[in-house]
């Protein structure tokens, strides 16, 4: 995400607002060193995946081709939706790092080039001033960021320490698809930051508290995902479409961030995200 997008003019025609490009480059901004995100897991301290995880795995490459993934460069449009129901589109960047639970998202918007991320549940918001911004997303660039890394590398995150997964006895059937809900508390997670010249011992509070992974019932799957954080009453659910190899490993083409309520429903959709090819 932190190589080249595109900025442009906003076209208004009825309800539907266009942002076109003039490749420009952006700036870095205070972003962590890719290549120091860049990380393979230490396997001797991989917990053993239980059997709903291991076929996640299995279906998007295997847990092999996973250990080998440090880095995914993601270059796609999006399409983000204003309340009055029209469009806006841009281009967003994404680097994500599925060892090091880390996501970095870059775009050239008009007012100001954007670039913020997440690293272990950390987030560094952008450092350009949004007070301008015409971009729906603008106001939840968390949530949408954390949307992108919980989809595209969902068997990671379901290995994670910090998350505690219990499987529901009974199989769900959405939009004629059948899922196994396997339902996710986030715990605090303790990470290693660097100040003062040296390391330090970090807890990070999880941003979700609650979630559910959706496990399609035939591929083993998990393309859709819902995630709670009761406290600010922020619920989203994410979906994944059209899956294809990145990097060796399977990930999303197409993907849907909408919001959500305690009751797991759909609600207005904030963001269409289209990888380019």
């Amino acid at each position: 995400m932190i190589s080249r997008v595109i900025c442009g003019a906003v076209v208004v025609v009825s309800v539907i607002v266009i942002l076109t490009g003039c490749g420009r480059q952006v700036a870095p901004g205070p972003l962590e060193d890719p290549d120091l995100l860049a990380t393979s897991p230490n396997r001797e301290t991989l917990p053993v995946p239980r059997p709903w995880v291991a076929s996640a795995f299995d279906a998007t490459g295997g847990m092999g081709t996973w250990l080998k993934c440090r880095q995914l460069k993601l270059s796609t449009v999006v399409t983000a939706y204003q309340q009055d129901g029209s469009v806006y589109l841009t281009e967003h960047d994404f680097r994500v790092y599925p060892w090091s639970d880390a996501i970095q998202v870059s775009a050239c918007e008009p007012q100001a080039d954007l670039a913020c991320q997440i690293v272990g549940g950390q987030y560094s918001p952008p450092q350009a001033d949004l007070s301008q911004a015409v971009s729906p997303l603008s106001e939840s660039y968390r949530e949408y960021a954390e949307a992108v890394l919980q989809i595209t590398t969902a068997p990671v995150r379901m290995l994670d320490r910090s998350v505690a997964l219990t499987r529901r006895p009974l199989s769900v059937q959405i939009a004629g698809q059948w899922y196994h809900p396997l339902e996710a508390k986030y715990r605090a997670k303790e990470i290693v930051s660097r100040a003062q010249g040296r390391d330090e011992t970090v807890v990070v509070e999880p941003y979700w508290t609650r979630g559910i992974y959706f496990q399609s019932q035939d591929k083993f799957l998990v393309d859709m995902i819902w995630l709670a954080n009761s406290a600010g009453q922020k619920f989203l659910i994410v979906r994944g479409y059209d899956y294809a190899k990145s990097a060796g490993v399977l990930i999303p083409t197409k993907i849907e961030v909408f919001q959500s309520d305690p009751d797991v429903n759909f609600g207005p959709r904030l963001a269409l995200i289209d990888l380019k090819r």
